[in-house]
């Protein structure tokens, strides 16, 4: 991939919605976007970086993990980069988004435990504070959301929603932040079409879930991603939406189901299914 790899023609990932920003002041962290339709995530230094490459490694060449395979975006390997006179070690993965022209992103969390056994004592109390509420609850928690008003035809710029707001959300109003982010103001005939083939897709990885012993996977995400511009309210209409795994720098081997994991992602279909169609 060295071919394409210039930094003018790279810049930071506007559409990140979870985990942290790359910025100037702190370039070690967050996303990168190539104007190719790559997306550049930086091996943070230690070892959850170095575990997340070995992730991705060993899901090209086990052929155990096939079906896992499909259900991440494709990776492409690592490539260095000089970043302030530095040079960075990144992952390079397609971009779920890339010809997406309003793209509505959610990054959910999955599980209740969200630090890896073998973690210190402080880790885990940290973790467990974090989004308590929403993860006792369902499960699963909300990092972060983008999502472009429907209903407001004069909007370019979408709306965002931090960590900060994910934090503070009371698992009551779980639901009314998937109407949010699905556009159920704008009152379009074809939401169902959109709801379903969410549901669809995470039925896809619950399926998985049930059956999968090779690991467990801790602090771990769903992104769900649709366009808003694609949208119509027209019987032919066929949403544009994904559903990616992302974020494995805390999987760890096993030889059984992975609970923890299975509980919110089955959460989150029903979630889908019950509450939203």
């Amino acid at each position: 991939m060295d071919q394409w790899i210039d930094t003018t023609d790279i810049v930071p990932y506007n559409d990140q919605v979870g985990g942290h920003k790359f910025t100037e002041e702190k370039p070690l962290l967050g996303l990168l976007k190539h104007k190719e339709g790559y997306i550049l995530k930086s091996v943070e230094g230690g070892s959850k970086g170095k575990n997340e490459v070995k992730f991705y490694e060993e899901l090209q060449k086990n052929e155990h993990l096939a079906e896992l395979k499909k259900l991440v975006p494709s990776y492409y390997g690592t490539v260095i980069l000089k970043v302030k006179s530095n040079d960075m070690n990144f992952i390079i993965l397609e971009d779920i988004t890339r010809n997406m022209k309003k793209p509505c992103v959610m990054d959910v969390k999955i599980g209740v435990q969200t630090w890896e056994p073998g973690c210190s004592e402080k880790k885990k109390r940290d973790e467990n504070t974090k989004y308590r509420k929403c993860k006792e609850k369902w499960s699963f928690c909300i990092p972060g959301f983008q999502v472009y008003d429907l209903a407001d035809s004069n909007s370019e710029q979408p709306h965002k929603f931090d960590k900060e707001f994910g934090k503070k959300l009371n698992p009551e109003e779980v639901v009314s932040v998937f109407k949010t982010f699905l556009n159920f103001n704008s009152k379009c005939s074809n939401l169902s079409k959109l709801v379903h083939g969410f549901a669809h897709e995470l039925d896809r990885i619950r399926k998985y879930f049930e059956n999968q012993r090779h690991n467990h996977f801790y602090s771990s995400s769903v992104l769900l991603a649709y366009d808003a511009d694609s949208i119509k309210n027209d019987e032919n209409y066929n949403p544009e939406l994904k559903v990616s795994l992302i974020d494995f720098a805390h999987v760890i081997p096993a030889n059984q189901t992975d609970v923890n994991y299975l509980d919110g992602i089955s959460n989150l279909w029903q979630l889908f299914q019950t509450q939203l169609l």
